[in-house]
């Protein structure tokens, strides 16, 4: 992609953040009074506005040579960064690691150090088998890789041939029917601390989405009292398990009607895409909070910010009336040139909700099932901000691809697990269940 940039290399940073998209980081670096310079893949416009970019390229010794002059700082890193421990271990020889260190990933990235850690808690990991595997109930498994990110590669057993796949590179985890969520967590030294619980939108055909593939989300706050306990004791026991500091986002599945209502389907290491829907919602500096609890675990440390105040600065935005946020990710679904999209000014309230972010620059090249921007929504209840955020995305697909449908533009309902009902408006159908066919979420929301 394009990348312009509109920062000279004389600028001070106090945090590195690297990733595959580091626009939300950055503002929550902002939020937090420090400046970022991010390694990023798209070097959109509104994160130039607000921090320096090096282009992630697909050699990483080319932006490694521009990190090398950089004085040390401390660091982080954003999806699927986790997936590279060499990498994490390498930046980290220069650069203090705030975070998962490659040992803690070894663990935390592990599906059957999970399923074995969490196999007396409330809250279990959905049963994992090897690849080799052969259940007799195939339909009922899924087929995931183990170093992935946002759902993408992600199949039901049975949908490809998968038999000549390098050895170590995939493995099976059964399906479990019911609403994607996913709970937020920061990790301190005395105590682990939920943050908030969000549902994801995964495989939505309305934002291009590929079948599970991350598209978005929006929040459950304050988090429903049937869930708290629950919830957090699954966030310590995976983050002393596997040793994790500061932000992490545990992905579950949600079936009231099942058994065992809830269950884990992966963790993630590191300050996740929804971070910014609970920043934003409660007004919080999370990315503050998040190194001030890495700061705490070195031996050294003088950081007097403990889980205590974390938790109690909580309990009292929950007090404040909440807007819920939605945010969608749209996918361009067919190889496009990006429209130019003017940036409006940066608001001088860090917390505003924006309409949209992640915007790239006019006639950036963005491939077929690439992301070309972020979408908000927000409103007194959950209903409403889909029904915000759907006008967006409208508004957001027509300037991608002019005149064209959804069905023109190469949208394929087949890619989703989900089918479209009629004739509810098909933006919301099959929007947070997992179960084909299943209910919206807004013809089961009480709101």
């Amino acid at each position: 992609m394009n990348i312009r940039s509109t920062h000279s290399e004389t600028d001070t940073a106090a945090l590195l953040i690297v990733g595959a998209s580091t626009r939300a980081a950055a503002a929550s670096a902002v939020r937090a009074g420090v400046r970022p310079i991010c390694v990023d893949q798209y070097g959109d416009q509104d994160l130039h506005a607000i921090a320096r970019v090096i282009p992630r390229t697909s050699s990483s010794e080319d932006w490694l040579h521009e990190l090398a002059p950089l004085a040390p700082m401390e660091w982080i890193f954003t999806g699927a960064t986790e997936n590279q421990r060499d990498l994490i271990a390498q930046i980290s020889e220069q650069h203090a690691l705030r975070g998962c260190d490659p040992d803690c990933l070894s663990r935390v990235r592990d599906p059957f150090f999970l399923e074995t850690l969490l196999s007396e808690n409330s809250i279990r990991m959905s049963p994992c088998r090897s690849v080799e595997a052969k259940p007799a109930d195939a339909e009922n498994w899924l087929l995931k890789p183990l170093n992935s990110a946002a759902g993408q590669g992600i199949q039901f057993m049975g949908e490809r041939p998968w038999k000549n796949t390098p050895p170590g590179y995939f493995y099976l985890q059964r399906y479990q029917p019911g609403a994607p969520l996913s709970a937020l967590y920061i990790a301190f030294p005395e105590a682990v601390v939920l943050v908030g619980v969000a549902l994801q939108f995964c495989g939505n055909p309305a934002l291009g989405a590929a079948a599970f593939q991350f598209c978005g989300g929006v929040t459950i706050s304050p988090v429903p009292d049937s869930l708290r306990s629950d919830l957090k004791e699954l966030g310590t026991t995976v983050a002393r398990g596997c040793g994790i500091q500061g932000l992490f986002g545990c992905d579950l599945i949600g079936n009231p009607n099942d058994e065992e209502p809830l269950w884990l389907t992966e963790v993630n290491p590191r300050y996740t895409a929804l971070t910014e829907l609970f920043e934003l919602q409660y007004r919080v500096p999370l990315m503050d909070w998040h190194l001030k609890a890495c700061r705490s675990f070195v031996e050294d440390s003088v950081e007097c910010f403990s889980a205590g105040e974390a938790q109690m600065e909580l309990k009292r935005a929950e007090r404040e009336p909440l807007q819920q946020i939605a945010k969608g990710i749209l996918y361009a679904q067919r190889d496009r040139s990006a429209p130019e999209i003017r940036l409006s000014g940066i608001s001088d309230d860090l917390y505003a909700i924006p309409e949209s972010a992640d915007l790239p620059y006019s006639d950036t090249f963005i491939p077929q099932g690439t992301p070309f921007c972020s979408v908000f929504g927000s409103g007194k209840n959950i209903r409403e901000s889909l029904q915000v955020l759907a006008g967006r995305v409208n508004k957001y697909q027509r300037l991608l691809a002019p005149g064209e449908s959804t069905e023109e533009s190469g949208a394929d309902p087949l890619t989703s697990p989900r089918t479209v009902k009629e004739p509810e408006n098909p933006f919301f159908s099959g929007f947070s269940t997992s179960v084909p066919g299943g209910l919206s979420f807004l013809e089961e929301s009480p709101d």
